[in-house]
């Protein structure tokens, strides 16, 4: 990743304190050395490679404009299982194809104070997940949880509840405070504009990631059904296709490609539903920014004006995210 030698400074910025740096990558560098890390992912991998899951890394160093840097907060970024090990961070797995399960694995998390899980298991119980029924009481506490700690997608998510008045008293103006904490407005238009840049910076190698880690199942689930596929007398043998054996050890192995294959088509069905789940997240967001726009002037967000072109350049952002989380959908159904 390429950096810049800069002065250091210590700054304090919207009462957050800033640390000492020696050296800041800017965010167009930042943005290219994101997709330029995003490798294909070669067949014959394990697992754990087309794992896609909640990866939680150290703060990165933030530059705004030719001067100032600050240090920004733990991020979340969608990573494969192995990738964020490699890279020191904690993961949060979601396995969308099993919701009975997926409950039971991450409240452990939840219990402990991870915000990211306690998203997850907020959304389980508003939309019922493998459950009898929808629980929002629950919902709401799970998300106020997360929304505390400064996580946006569970402040939209709480914000949602209030406005539709689930599992609490419907209440407006308690709607539009947690969706103006989502958005990330503030009164310093370097600050928005740099955070919303790394944001796009993040998002589009985690679309490249997820393209490539769909292209890489379907090359791996054909291999996989190659390998199962009997073989005619004198037929010439598939490239890259298992030996065969008319033996117990045949049969041991057409297990494993069975197993294989199960493990690998759950990959699919999680991440096509993980995709189209933070679309429509994406989706009330974009609603929470129309009714800001309509709302009352936050005094601490400056003119209206000022407020109007963050919420302006938010929008769109979000509605390029959305159009691409659903292109991701899209093309692990065709895996499938």
């Amino acid at each position: 990743m390429g950096f810049s030698v800069r002065s250091c400074l210590i700054v304090l910025l919207g009462g957050l304190s800033l640390g000492l740096v020696a050296c800041v990558g800017t965010p167009e560098r930042d943005s290219a050395a994101a997709l330029a890390g995003v490798k294909p992912i070669a067949p014959g991998q394990g697992i754990d490679d087309y794992v896609i899951v909640d990866c939680l890394l150290p703060g990165q160093i933030r530059q705004l404009g030719t001067r100032m840097t600050f240090m920004a907060p733990r991020r979340m970024v969608k990573s494969t299982k192995t990738d964020c090990g490699i890279r020191g961070g904690e993961f949060v797995l979601f396995d969308r194809s099993d919701y009975r399960g997926a409950l039971k694995e991450l409240m452990p998390k939840a219990q402990a104070g991870d915000p990211i899980a306690q998203t997850y298991v907020g959304e389980i119980y508003e939309k019922g997940l493998g459950l009898s029924a929808p629980d929002y009481t629950q919902a709401v506490v799970w998300y106020r949880k997360a929304a505390q700690q400064g996580h946006g997608p569970a402040q939209v998510d709480l914000g949602s509840l209030y406005e539709r008045g689930l599992g609490v008293p419907k209440d407006m103006p308690q709607a539009l405070q947690w969706y103006r904490l989502a958005s990330g407005l503030t009164e310093d238009r370097l600050i928005f504009e740099s955070t919303l840049k790394a944001q796009q910076a993040e998002f589009r190698r985690e679309i490249a990631l997820r393209n490539q880690v769909a292209a890489g199942l379907r090359k791996r689930i054909q291999r996989t059904k190659a390998a199962r596929a009997p073989v005619s007398p004198g037929a010439p043998k598939v490239s890259g296709s298992a030996p065969r054996a008319d033996s117990v050890s045949g049969q041991a192995e057409s297990r494993l490609l069975n197993s294989d294959l199960a493990q690998l088509q759950r990959q699919i069905v999680s991440q096509r539903l993980d995709a189209e789940s933070q679309a429509e997240r994406m989706r009330k967001e974009l609603h929470a920014v129309e009714l800001i726009k309509k709302g009352p002037l936050d005094a601490s967000l400056g003119s209206s004006s000022g407020k109007s072109a963050q919420l302006g350049k938010l929008e769109l952002v979000r509605n390029e995210q959305v159009r691409a989380l659903l292109d991701t959908s899209r093309r692990l159904s065709q895996v499938e």
